[in-house]
């Protein structure tokens, strides 16, 4: 398997070096995308590296569009696969070695549109033993993507910038019968939003409890995507649409219930519903 990474920043801090190295000896190439509006703290470094090709326009374009930029080089070099990943995840050794290891020896794997694996936080060690699972929705992160079915599939909807581009391809890919499978033996250190222990009116704060938090910004991209790719496959019936519905609605009201920014948050909620009935895509116009 020739594979080639591609990674996205937005504003990384040194601790994205690390990370990077865990799977530096283990890709082919490694694009790394930095969406941040000034000069990368981590640029420097980034260029010493002989397998990494660093590409910084001073745009933030969101993950869609650097996605299909990462693509279309990966293709263009004759890579076969392509190895997404956020900023803050990383490997074990063990994972990563096991991971690929498990995608290589599958069987039909040309048949496969996306490779997985679980993921949080880095606490369990991999196996050996590969354990595939099919599956209907895979996150970006920690994912392989299929390059040769990617020309059939389609390339990352740019209408999304952020949120539900990963749930999106997955739709579209199971539409064209590809797999998509995750490997349960597999781990990938990676969080879904920002991890608070705290109480809220809901249990009249005599109870704390541990969730996952998202900023009033992401609120606004997850509900307002929801509504626009409920609209898209409204004629298609898909089980992850669903889930979808239950993952943007359960993190808006965590972030309403345990976050700090309970107004702003509702501000964006309404500004999403408002802006998708304009039909308004891609990139907020402006930020509240």
């Amino acid at each position: 398997m020739k594979i080639a990474a591609v990674v996205i920043l937005y504003h990384p801090g040194q601790y994205f070096i690390s990370n990077i190295r865990t799977y530096y000896n283990h890709v082919d190439k490694i694009f790394v995308f930095d969406n941040t509006e000034t000069d990368s703290a981590v640029k420097e470094v980034l260029q010493q590296l002989s397998k990494v090709e660093f590409l910084q326009d001073y745009n933030n374009e969101g993950i869609a569009k650097r996605l299909n930029s990462g693509a279309q080089k990966a293709i263009q070099q004759q890579f076969e696969w392509m190895l997404m990943l956020d900023q803050d995840s990383y490997f074990s050794e063990e994972s990563i070695s096991n991971y690929f290891s498990c995608c290589n020896k599958y069987h039909s794997k040309e048949n496969v549109a996306m490779f997985g694996t679980r993921y949080g936080r880095l606490k369990t060690s991999s196996s050996e033993t590969c354990a595939p699972t099919e599956m209907h929705e895979l996150i970006t992160s920690g994912t392989l993507v299929n390059l040769n079915l990617f020309k059939k599939i389609g390339n990352f909807d740019e209408a999304l910038f952020i949120d539900f581009v990963d749930h999106d391809y997955c739709i579209r890919a199971k539409i064209k019968g590809f797999s998509i499978i995750a490997f349960s033996n597999i781990y990938l250190s990676h969080e879904l939003g920002r991890q608070v222990y705290r109480s809220s009116i809901k249990t009249l704060f005599l109870l704390k409890k541990r969730k996952a938090i998202h900023s009033p910004l992401r609120c606004y991209y997850m509900y307002r995507n929801l509504l626009y790719l409920e609209k898209k496959y409204e004629n298609i019936k898909t089980p992850l649409l669903k889930n979808m519905r239950g993952t943007a609605t359960g993190n808006i009201l965590n972030s309403i219930f345990y976050g700090r920014d309970i107004i702003k948050t509702i501000k964006y909620f309404i500004a999403a519903r408002n802006d998708y009935k304009k039909m308004k895509t891609g990139k907020i116009e402006k930020e509240l």
